[in-house]
């Protein structure tokens, strides 16, 4: 019998929509909280209808695995009641509201603490909650711009940029995730709960840090030249060299600048050991400097040969390389194999769903993905009779609309 996660018997309320917010709350339902996600009827999350009308699209399905769902108005006293009463058995509060929605609804935490002071309150906000912060606009690509994520993915901006990975947002969720974490643990020596705040802005500085660092650095260094010199030195990754083979197929190689042994075992593999004689090159600040003369030289004896031939002898050499893949080739490959990382669930139309399961390991409370994200509302009468409403109450409820059972699908447009 599988042994029941770290976080069985925590529940969470997830009042968030789109990515960062339900990434969080994933996070803790893989470690087995019970996570319920108050959607506002008649449609629920707008992810659910990113790529389909469906209301079970890939882009809600992939990060809201795991989860209960229910449907309330929050605008209708009985609604906000009902809530209240949820929140009333829970642990944690997930909440993505800018703070006038949150105190216009009662669900600010300076509402929330009083009456339950052992309540874990965590907001993912796009760029804080302070000041001007939050009052603007914010989402993924935004925060990787202004955190300066963004300028050391490309530094080409006169051409179009493909920002397909939602880091911004992952990186909230993740930071939100380690934050209620850690609220948990002091509210097991204090039992009190407390405000855990994070942001796409916060998130994606804070995961900067040694970037930053040596940003700094360089400043202090070179305070004539200021941040502008800071920037462009860490433009380039120096250690690193994306190459690609006779056959057209790219691949990576990070060559640490010490021990020395390194930059040899690199060059003897490559059939350039020239190189070390090479002014240009001799030592690791010389390397930097001429970091671009380097590589065009190598990028050219690379193309001799296919990429699986450079693999096998940079491998043999024990210098660091992999083949740059696709999505679609990572889980071919017999090492991604190895790791266990995919899963499936079932959709609600029967057919299998592949999906990668946590990126964290435990020996005894391993996380597990057990089921897809739920429909809309597909918990609603689940959880209002668990809350202690009579049938007599819930069509009440359902008649005002202050509750609705599972959605289905929109219109299409």
């Amino acid at each position: 019998m599988m042994a029941a996660g770290a976080l069985a018997g925590i529940r969470v309320v997830d009042m968030t929509n789109f990515v960062a917010g339900p990434y969080c709350t994933m996070l803790l339902a893989d470690m087995d909280a019970e996570v319920i996600k108050v959607e506002a009827p008649p449609l629920g999350d707008p992810s659910r209808y990113r790529e389909d009308d469906s209301g079970y699209s890939t882009g809600f399905a992939a990060v809201n695995r795991n989860k209960k769902s229910v449907l309330l108005d929050l605008k209708s006293a009985q609604g906000r009641e009902a809530l209240m009463r949820l929140l009333a058995t829970a642990d944690v509060i997930v909440v993505s509201l800018r703070p006038r929605s949150r105190r216009d609804l009662g669900i600010s935490y300076e509402q929330l603490r009083e009456r339950f002071p052992g309540l874990v309150y965590c907001s993912i906000s796009g760029l804080g909650e302070s000041g001007e912060a939050t009052d603007r606009a914010a989402f993924d690509t935004t925060a990787q711009a202004l955190s300066g994520i963004l300028s050391l993915i490309t530094s080409d901006f006169d051409k179009p940029v493909r920002i397909t990975l939602f880091l911004a947002d992952q990186l909230a969720g993740m930071y939100g995730c380690y934050g209620i974490m850690g609220a948990l643990i002091a509210r097991g020596r204090t039992g009190r709960g407390q405000f855990v705040g994070t942001s796409l802005l916060q998130a994606s500085t804070a995961f900067a840090t040694l970037n930053f660092f040596h940003c700094f650095a360089a400043e202090r260094a070179k305070p004539k030249q200021g941040m502008a010199a800071a920037d462009k030195s860490m433009t380039l990754r120096t250690a690193g060299f994306l190459f690609t083979g006779s056959d057209g197929k790219p691949f990576a190689i990070h060559v640490p600048p010490s021990p020395p042994k390194n930059w040899v075992a690199f060059t003897d593999a490559l059939g350039r050991a020239d190189l070390r004689e090479d002014p240009r090159f001799l030592d690791k600040p010389g390397r930097e400097k001429n970091y671009e003369a380097l590589h065009g030289i190598l990028a050219e004896e690379v193309k001799r040969h296919p990429r699986d031939h450079w693999l096998a002898r940079l491998e043999e050499a024990d210098v660091p390389c992999a083949p740059m893949y696709t999505l679609n080739e990572v889980f071919h490959d017999r090492l991604i194999k190895s790791l266990g990382l995919l899963a499936q669930t079932t959709s609600p139309s029967g057919e299998t769903e592949l999906t990668v399961r946590s990126g964290v390991n435990l020996s005894e409370n391993d996380p597990r993905v057990r089921v897809r994200g739920p429909l809309a509302g597909e918990h609603t009468l689940e959880l209002v009779r668990e809350l202690g409403y009579t049938e007599t109450e819930i069509a009440e409820l359902e008649k005002s609309g202050a509750i609705q059972r599972q959605g289905g699908a929109r219109k299409a447009r």
